[in-house]
């Protein structure tokens, strides 16, 4: 049973339910929700199975937890223990100064000197992903959730891997990562399974199958230190960047860790990102004539490139209100360290701190008419009148999501490609729901019919 617990949290409200555990497992943000509406922007929880949790929309608690007071808080075991079985021990799950030195290495591929030299090869990528899917709309409506999954596996495989890795090895190691992450999800929110699963063989079927997409990348990383090739990508960057404390670079099996690590988070993140934005377009279309406008005036017949892209102010507006609504991250956890207090707010050491961005994103306290999507909430001037904290879709403070300049890189190239060539509507009025997973994904596909665009 859900149960608003936590001792010693005198100045929080509690909140108390009849829903069970499986309400947190069809849809958490539904139960976070009533609970928002009900007792304010910070309330605590506690359900079966789980340490006593306590969940804020606040943004003020958020940057202290994520920024000022960030060396106090750490992932929760769940990102830990249970992400590394699969995963393997990467910048996403470490601590301290191991996290520190290795996320100022990877921090080299993410820059915007390298991502400009990045994008000809994306847009090479992209203009061949362009014309398999001008074959499929030619034969009806799309699954547009599905074609944007293959959209961002291919970018951000190539970003990664070079061109030396073939499609079709792209898409083993997808399927492979797919079927771990829908592991890990019930490992996670079923913990008293754990134990049959390893009984039954189950664990040690995925670590099988962690193995067979180990075996892909690792050819490609041993080929390219082997034969000394190059290539414009961050497995480059991964393979010579040296570390400021001793020169020394990477080793291979790190290498495998970080570079498979990236592959989850960029394709899965962009993916997400980019159907929400497809389907809010579609049931805003005046928003696809601007962004087509804008593109005109901008880039015109001129080449991409990242300046550019970055100059397409509406566009990016557009993207923001839509990761608004429907941010990637739907939350984060972290575990207080030591006892802390923020705001009147007291935080037990060992309690979990939910940073609930869904809700922080909705706050009616730094958000107007928080349902309705208007992209002139982020122009120049209101931006500024909102708590840097109000809108975080990668996550805040130093462990902002690594990949996120590569990402908003990406979703704009998609953007402005599709919008210059498409028209584009659902072929079914029905609001999408959401599935809140690790990430915050439409419960059913978003099927759309596109044409190619009208130019006035």
């Amino acid at each position: 049973m859900l149960e608003g617990r936590i001792s010693n949290v005198p100045h929080v409200p509690r909140g108390r339910s009849l829903l069970d555990a499986r309400d947190m497992m069809r849809n958490p943000v539904a139960v976070f929700e009533k609970y928002r509406a009900r007792l304010g922007p910070t309330f605590t929880l506690h359900f079966g199975g789980v340490k006593a949790s306590l969940v804020s929309t606040d943004p003020a608690i958020l940057e202290h937890v994520l920024r000022r007071n960030r060396d106090n808080y750490e992932k929760s075991y769940i990102q830990v223990e249970r992400m590394v079985e699969f995963q393997g021990e990467g910048v996403v799950n470490t601590h301290g100064e191991a996290w520190l030195r290795q996320r100022r290495l990877l921090a080299q591929g993410f820059k915007p000197a390298y991502l400009d030299k990045l994008l000809p090869m994306q847009q090479d990528v992209l203009q061949g992903l362009m014309s398999d899917f001008d074959r499929d709309v030619r034969k009806g409506p799309v699954d547009v959730r599905r074609q944007m999954l293959r959209f961002t596996l291919r970018l951000v495989g190539k970003s990664l891997f070079g061109r030396t890795m073939r499609i079709e090895e792209l898409e083993q190691i997808a399927d492979i990562i797919a079927s771990i992450e829908a592991f890990a999800h019930r490992q996670i929110t079923q913990p008293w399974k754990i134990p049959w699963f390893r009984l039954s063989g189950q664990s040690a079927k995925y670590q099988q199958l962690r193995r067979d997409g180990d075996a892909i990348a690792l050819r490609h990383i041993r080929a390219r230190i082997k034969e000394g090739l190059r290539d414009n990508d961050i497995l480059q960057v991964l393979l010579e960047t040296p570390y400021q404390d001793t020169g020394q670079t990477m080793d291979e099996p790190l290498v495998l860790t970080e570079s498979l690590q990236m592959l989850v988070a960029g394709n899965q993140t962009s993916s997400n990102a980019l159907t929400w934005i497809f389907y809010l377009l579609a049931r805003h279309p005046k928003y696809i004539r601007e962004i087509r406008d804008e593109v005109v005036a901008v880039i015109g017949e001129n080449a991409i490139d990242y300046q550019n892209l970055h100059q397409l102010e509406g566009t990016v507006r557009v993207i923001d209100e839509a990761m608004r609504l429907f941010p990637p991250f739907w939350m984060i956890d972290r575990v207080a360290l030591k006892t802390d207090e923020i705001g009147g707010v007291h935080i037990p050491a060992g309690v979990m701190v939910i940073p609930y961005i869904y809700g922080t994103h909705r706050n009616p306290a730094q958000w107007e008419d928080v349902e309705t999507f208007d992209p002139r909430r982020f122009e120049r001037g209101r931006s500024k009148e909102r708590h840097p904290f109000a809108f975080i879709p990668f996550g805040g403070g130093p462990r902002l999501c690594l990949g996120a300049n590569l990402a908003v890189m990406q979703i704009l190239m998609i953007v402005v490609a599709f919008v210059r060539h498409y028209d584009f509507t659902l072929a079914n009025d029905e609001p999408v729901a959401i599935q809140p997973k690790m990430l915050l994904q439409p419960q059913s596909a978003v099927i759309m019919n596109f044409q190619a665009a009208k130019h006035t």
